[in-house]
């Protein structure tokens, strides 16, 4: 084992034996005593200092009646312009059309003409539609359509069915007669056999007594048979009567089932015909026309004119409203911290293009909150903003419809201690209650 000297230390030497038997300096007392103090007084502060969470989102300022947009969903050159920048316009008002086969005085005449056109025979039989209009992609359902009302204006033409039950009607009174005539005949008939009876008892009766001849007996018998055969067949051509009168009605009845039948038949082809022109020109009105939504004010998103090519997708125009309600904000919440945003929360806005070291901040509130999140998982926060757009810096923004920017809503405020605290109480509460 090596000694105290072979380790170079002397331990009970006088020198480090007054080393380690020294009591501690005051300013090391003191500084122990003035570090815990601080860390207690930075502690206790902490339980006063709070400050809130932020949730960054990006918003849209708005209005309760923002701008619409009108975009192109093919790409193409501009046909005709039928107005210019700044106009007022009205709800339905053609503001230009893209470049197509269709004439588009044609197409909107056929929508109007449509637009009254019912499926009363009368109205069919009235209605008139050009022949050889210039439709482009409608001109397929127009000719589907044209086809089914001329067969449907045949049927009302010829009305062969109701010819058909007008001749069976006036062949079935002609039976109803010729039955009424048999029923007669069978009534003088009877009378006549009657007769035949009467003469037939009577030879029987004299034959009996010896008073006739037989020849006379079997004359009467003879004619009394005849008689009663001639019954007989009066009879078998009521009951054929009967029997054709009977089917006679029921060709009538057929008849009409068949006309019910057809005229369906006709009447929903032409109503799908119909219906499909409709949706066809609503197709070519999407794809090639511009049609302001709302009345406004309508406002180009560059300078269009005639010939000039528009890709699909393009903003091409707007409109904004005259009366566009209060000024509000739009966020975009995104799921992380969503559950912090609640109603009344401070809103701290910068507007893109007005640097906010320059021109300060918007400051709104949280005025909803979606309860559920869109189809890209976020949450539509709405802000009631100042409506005059009155910076922190207390400068007006200018606002022309819509205004895009970075929002900052304030959540509830915390501590700094309980921020400090948190991460041990989640490490206490999940590994060791």
């Amino acid at each position: 084992m090596k000694t105290e000297k072979e380790n170079g230390i002397e331990l009970r030497s006088e020198e480090v034996q007054e080393i380690l038997t020294r009591p501690p300096h005051a300013l090391v007392r003191w500084g122990i005593t003035v570090f815990f103090g601080v860390l207690a007084a930075v502690f206790i502060g902490g339980c006063f200092f709070q400050y809130p969470d932020v949730v960054d989102a990006t918003v849209t300022v708005t209005t309760e009646r923002p701008p619409v947009w009108m975009v192109t969903r093919g790409s193409g050159k501009i046909k005709e312009v039928y107005h210019r920048d700044r106009d007022s316009v009205y709800a339905g008002d053609l503001i230009a059309v893209l470049e197509n086969p269709a004439r588009t005085a044609d197409v909107r005449e056929l929508k109007e003409r449509l637009r009254t056109f019912s499926l009363t025979d009368s109205c069919v039989q009235a209605a008139r539609f050009p022949d050889r209009p210039a439709l482009g992609s409608v001109q397929t359902a127009y000719a589907s359509f044209l086809r089914s009302l001329t067969d449907y204006r045949n049927y009302l033409e010829l009305n062969l069915y109701d010819r058909q039950i007008e001749a069976t009607e006036e062949e079935l009174a002609e039976y109803g007669q010729y039955i009424g005539h048999l029923e007669r005949q069978i009534v003088l008939d009877g009378r006549q056999t009657e007769i035949a009876e009467t003469v037939h008892q009577r030879e029987k009766g004299l034959y009996e007594e010896g008073l006739t001849a037989k020849a006379e007996y079997e004359e009467a018998q003879q004619a009394l048979l005849a008689k009663q055969q001639s019954t007989e067949q009066l009879m078998t051509s009521l009951s054929n009567a009967r029997i054709q009168q009977a089917r006679l009605k029921q060709t009538i009845l057929q008849t009409r089932m068949e006309r019910e039948r057809e005229v369906n038949t006709l009447r929903t082809a032409l109503q799908t015909a119909c219906n499909e022109l409709k949706t066809s020109i609503s197709d070519w009105e999407q794809a090639c026309l511009f049609v302001s939504p709302t009345a406004g004010i309508l406002s180009y998103n560059n300078v269009w004119q005639q010939n000039q090519h528009v890709n699909s997708g393009d903003k091409v125009f707007s409109v904004v409203a005259q009366g566009m309600g209060a000024i509000i904000g739009k966020i975009k919440l995104p799921m992380e911290g969503s559950g912090k945003v609640k109603l009344g929360q401070r809103v701290n806005i910068s507007v893109a293009g007005y640097p906010y070291m320059e021109f300060g901040f918007l400051t709104g509130t949280v005025q909803s909150v979606s309860l559920l999140p869109d189809e890209e998982s976020l949450y539509t926060v709405t802000v009631s903003l100042p409506q005059d757009l009155r910076t922190s810096y207390g400068k007006s923004l200018h606002f022309g419809g819509e205004l895009a920017g970075t929002a900052q809503v304030l959540t509830d405020e915390r501590s700094l201690t309980a921020r400090l605290l948190s991460p041990l109480r989640f490490v206490w509460e999940k590994y060791v209650e």
